[in-house]
């Protein structure tokens, strides 16, 4: 199995890229429960998050528009960026309708040459006999990196809609949130045009595969390098900056990269490559574990160089020497 695995601090100053609800006049930023460490024992504190699914959804909004530049097939709905995918029999297109008929291999093989979003982001067909396509990516909630808890916040801030009248004006919060979040991505890169039911078989040329690997890994850093996910941008685009990540491009077992709660994760990240890597190929049986590890470290917090870890000089130089690793292990 060939993955990918990145961890980054990314710093979010006023940010309101992931909204809840709105009561009355004031819009709530998510917040959820975190167990922070303490000198005697846990904490639990109430922090501002981002969660997966807002992620998830631009990064597939990615995909597609990735896939349809390039001339990769991608579903009418996907297209649009909206991503109920072939979930019921109501949404199917005729050549879904008749793949459906043919069993479920036949399904999940069709949905895959039609659609690049579903390939990689996955399906759940639920009408008739369940089709399920595990998403080929892993995303989880962005949180406050543990060592900078103390550096978050979240405020409402006062706003009016004026208009000439005072009957027509409106007055409205929103709390934003400030803070420098962690992000775990992780990309199963062997399951990317391959069936589920065998996970060798292809159900794309190889070509095509190889496209399609390539732009699922560009699309992520097209998502962090522009900060191109989450709500609200349009008047609360935040003042941000990606200070620091790690990749680790591993094969045939995956290993991931550590979460960046604090400044030694790449430090920690490479102890645990080259730990897993001597238990994976010592006794009798040796697996071959290769694995490459690369991070990117800013100005604004630099970190200590790590001996045996390629170092580049920024996050799109870091994603496309994963690029790189990627392909030479699948090519």
């Amino acid at each position: 199995m060939v993955f990918l695995s990145l961890s980054a601090r990314i710093l979010l100053n006023v940010e309101a890229l992931n909204m809840v609800e709105s009561v009355g006049n004031f819009v709530r930023h998510r917040r959820a429960p975190i167990a922070v460490p303490t000198g005697t024992g846990f904490m639990l504190k109430y922090v501002p998050v981002i969660s997966g699914e807002s992620i998830a959804h631009s990064y597939q909004e990615l995909l597609a528009d990735a896939g349809i530049k390039s001339g990769i097939k991608v579903c009418s709905n996907c297209s649009a960026g909206i991503f109920i995918k072939h979930s019921d029999d109501p949404v199917l297109e005729d050549w879904a309708k008749k793949a459906i008929k043919e069993g479920e291999e036949a399904f999940e093989r069709a949905i895959i040459q039609n659609c690049f979003v579903e390939d990689v982001g996955g399906f759940m067909y639920a009408g008739g006999k369940p089709v399920k396509r595990t998403s080929r990516f892993q995303v989880g909630y962005m949180v406050p990196a543990l060592d900078a808890i103390t550096s978050t916040a979240v405020e409402a801030q006062f706003h009016v809609r004026y208009a000439k009248t005072t009957e027509a004006q409106s007055i409205y919060n929103v709390e934003v949130g400030s803070a420098v979040y962690t992000l775990g991505f992780n990309i199963d890169v062997d399951g990317i045009g391959v069936l589920s039911s065998s996970k060798t078989e292809l159900a794309v040329t190889k070509e095509e595969r190889l496209k399609r690997v390539e732009l699922a890994i560009k699309s992520l850093n097209t998502m962090l390098s522009n900060a191109l996910f989450g709500a609200k941008r349009s008047r609360f685009t935040p003042i941000w900056k990606v200070l620091n990540a790690v990749a680790v491009v591993s094969h045939p077992i995956p290993i991931t990269a550590e979460p960046p709660h604090t400044k030694d994760y790449i430090v920690n990240t490479s102890r645990k490559v080259g730990s897993s890597k001597e238990l994976l190929n010592k006794g009798k049986v040796n697996l071959n574990e290769t694995a490459w590890v690369g991070y990117y470290s800013s100005p604004e917090e630099v970190l200590p160089k790590v001996e045996g870890v390629e170092e580049l000089k920024d996050l799109t130089q870091l994603i496309n020497q994963s690029i790189n690793n990627v392909l030479k292990l699948i090519s």
